[in-house]
């Protein structure tokens, strides 16, 4: 699944190529010129003190070399303390982008490891509705949403939706938990969801990530009235996995999905379900 995931992009595959040149002996020597031409224009952001770049073959299990961003020769880094602290975070490959968070004491040594190409896609965490405050409508728009409804018919409207978001190249971030349903199927129904958080932008900074809510409007209606930057600390990333700590403490886990569009497959076939059932009696109503 990790392996169909990586599709690589025209750019990244020239760097690739380069990685690969760059990580074999060759017999013409480089000059001085060809050694400080930049891998990529991108620069870090102020204070990162990160080092990004590609994964070259290694030798070790305990060693990892790169090929920076920055440009110049491979850099080889001893990953023993972060094997050892579990501080490498997806299973970085040859030609994956990662992220080194250097030690303090030893530049030759690894903090913490981030693969970025394997934190790429559709990540997710279950959200359950919960019953409408309907104290504040009209007895006649109470009695629209059936506050009364047998507790069996409730549960009908109680469906799991995936809320989370799809991170791509270029960082840019995708919010996922929108499900397809008429607004008059959603006034009707005695169960509301929760906000989406809508994500539209992510970094990597000093070995963390960066979730941000940037400014968004949608036919006029304001989804985020500011912009909001979120930084979190990676616990745990592996396979289809991922545990992310805010500066607060709170945990959040979430689950890998095949994309945005199958995330919340059973929410959107239910809301289809409860659309024709609105649809329907409002034409018997008509009648």
């Amino acid at each position: 699944m990790r392996t169909n995931m990586k599709i690589k992009s025209i750019s990244v595959l020239i760097l690739i190529t380069l990685l690969v040149t760059s990580c074999r002996q060759s017999t013409k020597p480089l000059s001085s010129t060809d050694i400080q031409i930049p891998i990529s224009l991108n620069t870090k952001a102020e204070g990162d003190s990160a080092i990004y770049g590609l994964v070259c073959p290694s030798s070790a299990d305990s060693l990892i070399s790169i090929l920076p961003f920055t440009g110049g020769d491979p850099v080889t880094y001893n990953i023993f303390s972060a094997i050892k602290e579990n501080r490498i975070y997806g299973s970085p490959d040859t030609g994956d982008w990662i992220c080194i968070m250097p030690c303090h004491d030893d530049p030759h040594k690894a903090y913490s490891i981030i693969d970025l190409d394997e934190i790429k896609g559709t990540w997710t965490y279950p959200v359950m509705p919960h019953l409408r405050d309907v104290s504040h409508l009209t007895k006649r728009q109470q009695e629209r949403i059936l506050v009364n409804m047998p507790d069996s018919i409730i549960k009908t409207y109680m469906i799991p939706r995936q809320y989370g978001f799809t991170l791509q190249r270029m960082s840019v971030a995708k919010p996922v938990g929108f499900v397809n349903q008429t607004n008059d199927v959603e006034d009707d129904s005695p169960v509301e969801y929760p906000a989406v958080p809508f994500f539209t932008e992510w970094h990597a900074y000093n070995g963390r990530i960066i979730l941000v809510k940037g400014q968004h409007k949608y036919l006029d209606k304001w989804i985020n009235k500011t912009t909001v930057r979120d930084t979190f600390d990676l616990v745990y990333m592996q396979n289809d996995s991922l545990v992310i700590r805010n500066h607060e403490g709170k945990i959040y886990s979430f689950h890998r999905q095949q994309n945005a569009l199958t995330a919340n497959a059973k929410a959107n076939a239910m809301a289809e379900k409860q659309d024709k059932k609105l649809k329907d009696r409002m034409d018997k109503v008509s009648k």
